[in-house]
């Protein structure tokens, strides 16, 4: 995971900055990495890094009185970023279910939509995956989120018509390849 800590290092750096635009930069290049290797841990920074800019797109997340729960968020993922060079996958994906709890206590302090912000992330990500070419059942598998979430999220959107960057049938191959080796 040492590919991972200068970008969860960044991502950080950027949300301590309040800093929307490098967050979704960085969420695009973590993705990128993601779905070519199907990590967990890769995923999960992805789905973290877009939530994140979409916390500081919200101006309504950075009042004062949600200065203690932004506050929260900050520690646990200064944590990720501190043990991404040498904890494993379980602590990591640990740490990041330490980070769910406190985007959860962020929200309800101000609760506003019907799905919470994790659960969007990951719908998003999933589905972008599998707009790009990930098999439903992978990009099913490394949510953690159900097929017919994932297609009622991409067609909801029409993520489809709005895809720039397609994989390669190289891409593909080397995927499959990889997941096949495991």
């Amino acid at each position: 995971m040492l590919h991972l800590n200068p970008l969860a290092a960044r991502t950080l750096s950027a949300f301590r900055k309040r800093d929307q635009r490098a967050l979704r930069k960085l969420n695009d290049e973590v993705l990128a990495t993601a779905a070519m290797q199907c990590d967990p841990v890769c995923f999960n920074l992805g789905v973290f890094s877009y939530i994140l800019s979409k916390i500081v797109s919200k101006p309504r997340f950075l009042q004062p009185e949600l200065k203690s729960a932004l506050d929260g968020i900050d520690r646990v993922f200064s944590e990720i970023t501190g043990r991404m060079d040498r904890a494993n996958e379980v602590e990591m994906l640990s740490l990041f279910k330490d980070l769910e709890k406190a985007i959860s206590h962020l929200e309800e302090k101000d609760p506003r939509f019907i799905v919470d912000l994790v659960t969007k992330g990951k719908l998003k990500m999933a589905a972008t995956f599998y707009a790009q070419g990930m098999s439903l059942g992978v990009a099913a598998d490394l949510t953690g989120l159900d097929k017919q979430e994932i297609l009622d999220y991409a067609g909801e959107t029409m993520m489809f018509d709005r895809l720039k960057e397609e994989k390669s049938i190289n891409e593909r191959m080397k995927a499959a390849r990889k997941l096949l080796s495991e």
